[in-house]
Formats: structure tokens, sequence, C-alpha cells
């Protein structure tokens, strides 16, 4: 199924998109959108790297996020690095909650792009 533009497709893109209209100060922002043409910039990128390795465990630096330059990019980063995919979404609907903010309702075979091989 299709993802609307400024939709979520799953709970690590929610949180991608809260931190980077935290971040860019800027709402709505898309799953497709550039980093940069939204007036990303380093110390962003380091912002939000410092919120990755906090919430969802991950080691990542700054370069990783101004390498993927899309909400979808990064997600499907986060989902092909060492951390199970069940670990990433505890993560993010715990993030999700402490901040007052919906996780979308998705079929449970769907968290993580599905099976693995």
């Amino acid at each position: 199924m299709p993802v609307p533009e400024h939709g979520s497709q799953d709970v690590v893109e929610t949180v991608l998109v809260h931190f980077w209209e935290s971040a860019l100060r800027r709402r709505p922002i898309g799953r497709n959108d550039n980093f940069f043409a939204l007036g990303g910039h380093s110390l962003t990128a380091m912002r939000i790297a410092s919120r990755l390795r906090t919430i969802f465990g991950v080691q990542v630096t700054y370069a990783v996020v101004l390498e993927f330059l899309t909400v979808a990019a990064l997600a499907q980063g986060l989902r092909n690095c060492d951390i199970p995919a069940s670990e990433l979404e505890r993560a993010g609907r715990e993030y999700l909650r402490q901040h007052g903010l919906d996780a979308p309702d998705l079929d449970p075979d769907s968290v993580g792009g599905g099976a693995s091989a």
C-alpha cells in the first residue's frame, strides 16, 4: 500500500519525523523531503544523530544523517543496522508515549519491513 507523502510508514519514521520537525523547526515534514532543502546543515545533523544514539541506542555520526537525506532513507538505514526491528519498535513507541505522540497502527507483520531473509 502506498504511503502518503506526509504520512509515516512505521514507528521509526514517526519518531524521525518528530526529530526533524523539532530540529529544523518546521512542520509538516514528509518522509521524502530532502534534509538540505528543509534548511538542514551539519549542526542540525549532529543534534539528530545525538537523539538517534539516545533513543535507539545506535552508534551513528552526523555523517550518517547527511548520507540518508530523507526520513524514509534514514529509517531504512536504521532498519538495516544490527538492532532487531522489535527493539527499534519498542524504543520508538516508548519515545512517542513519553512525548504524547500517536504511534501509527500497523500490521505487526509489517514492522521492520516484513520477514527477513
